[in-house]
């Protein structure tokens, strides 16, 4: 049986509703069952050649990501989200770069050509990007310039009325 990502994602909905109604009893076999086939698929890891093909699949990347598997830093995977959102930065003229991790908390700066801030619909769909790509992070905390004053003159007030 081959589930196609779509049908993966309806799968995973329907386990957390059933998760949420165990009783304890129950959590605490499903808790066992998780980490028995965490230690499967540590080795299935280390048994493999290429990690890049595991990696390369959403269930298995995924699954590697919750039982803190993934080969890659959260820095190499923040990296590349960032990459696959060159495009869209461009069209709004905005550049971000990582400028750390620590104790969880992910730094990242933003600039935007011709505005002092990028706009926050630009700030939101990086954040869901690094997150998507790093869920293991505690904080995703964007430093971008304050907005510029906006100075009005009088003759701007009185064109107006």
């Amino acid at each position: 049986m081959s589930w196609d990502d779509e049908r993966v994602r309806e799968h995973v909905q329907r386990l957390e509703g059933l998760l949420e109604g165990l009783d304890p009893a129950g959590a605490d076999a499903v808790q066992a069952l998780v980490e028995l086939y965490g230690e499967a698929l540590d080795r299935v890891v280390r048994l493999s050649a290429d990690t890049s093909a595991l990696t390369g699949d959403e269930l298995i990347r995924h699954l590697l990501l919750v039982h803190g598997l993934h080969p890659e830093t959260p820095e190499t995977r923040v990296r590349r989200a960032l990459g696959t959102l060159e495009g869209f930065l461009g069209k709004h003229r905005t550049s971000v770069e990582v400028a750390g991790i620590e104790d969880g908390t992910l730094r990242l700066t933003a600039a935007a050509d011709g505005r002092a801030a990028p706009p926050r619909p630009v700030l939101d769909a990086v954040e869901r990007a690094v997150r998507a790509a790093a869920p293991e992070l505690d904080r995703v905390e964007v430093e971008a310039p304050a907005p510029e004053p906006v100075l009005i003159t009088v003759d701007q007030l009185r064109s107006r009325v």
